[in-house]
């Protein structure tokens, strides 16, 4: 089973449902049962900060919310995940400059994920695989 770990942009997308078809694919490949795709704190705390800010394309931020918790609550192939141990040792090897990037690119390293799901030029830079 492949594993990813998603960025906020790539949550976002998803429950817009507005995602390219390369990230589509890989979503699409975790409802059929075919991959897992986790999510790290900081993409929730990050996805609900955009939402409550009006950067999502929904006229109720708090439904958007409360809708991406119920996906994330009730799904067997979406995990919310807290940085481990080995994740921050990733933490400190890590070139991603910007907290959160780095945070999702060290989560991903530590847990040998196939693919970081992201559009995001810096972690994209870092010669692990991508997925958008």
């Amino acid at each position: 089973m492949r594993l990813y770990v998603a960025d906020a942009v790539a949550l976002a997308h998803y429950m817009e449902g507005d995602l390219p078809k390369s990230a589509d694919k890989a979503f699409q490949d975790a409802d059929q049962g075919e991959a897992r795709i986790i999510f790290p704190d900081v993409v929730i705390g990050e996805f609900v900060y955009i939402a409550l800010k009006g950067r999502l394309h929904t006229k109720d931020k708090n439904a958007s919310v409360l809708e991406m918790l119920e996906e994330l609550e009730t799904s067997s192939h979406f995990e919310q995940v807290n940085m481990t141990q080995e994740a921050w040792k990733e933490f400190l090897q890590s070139s991603v400059r910007e907290l959160h990037d780095r945070m999702i690119h060290a989560l991903a390293r530590a847990l040998s994920a196939d693919a970081i799901i992201t559009s995001d030029e810096e972690i994209r830079k870092t010669g692990f695989a991508t997925i958008w």
